[in-house]
């Protein structure tokens, strides 16, 4: 079951905002090798933030790395001269930031005591 009140709920919802860019970069960018690296990407964002809903911390941490590499990589993309639109890429990397934001909040803060 997923839980919506865990502690990445935000950082799962910023990371489903960038899964949901990268999958419809094909639709603006034409079926070529960016936009359909972009989906894949896309799809495994997605995963990822399926994955925080469920409340893995090891997951957070894996995340809060991968979004860095990735808005780097998106950032670059908006002035590349591709056929995916600048806006998908800008989209992407403020996405990949709030994300990172959300995540490294929900991570400074101390791992909840779990009573058995």
């Amino acid at each position: 079951m997923t839980d919506m009140r865990g502690p990445y709920r935000i950082g799962a919802l910023f990371v489903g905002i960038s899964a949901v860019l990268h999958l419809i970069a094909p639709i603006f960018g034409g079926f070529g090798t960016d936009a359909l690296t972009l989906f894949v990407v896309g799809i495994v964002y997605a995963a990822i933030a399926y994955g925080l809903l469920q409340g893995y911390r090891w997951l957070a941490y894996l995340t809060f790395l991968l979004l860095m590499a990735g808005s780097v990589v998106a950032i670059t993309g908006i002035w590349a001269l591709g056929p995916v639109p600048g806006w998908i890429y800008a989209g992407i990397a403020v996405a990949d930031w709030l994300a990172i934001l959300a995540l490294f909040a929900a991570l400074w803060r101390s791992r909840p005591v779990v009573n058995a």
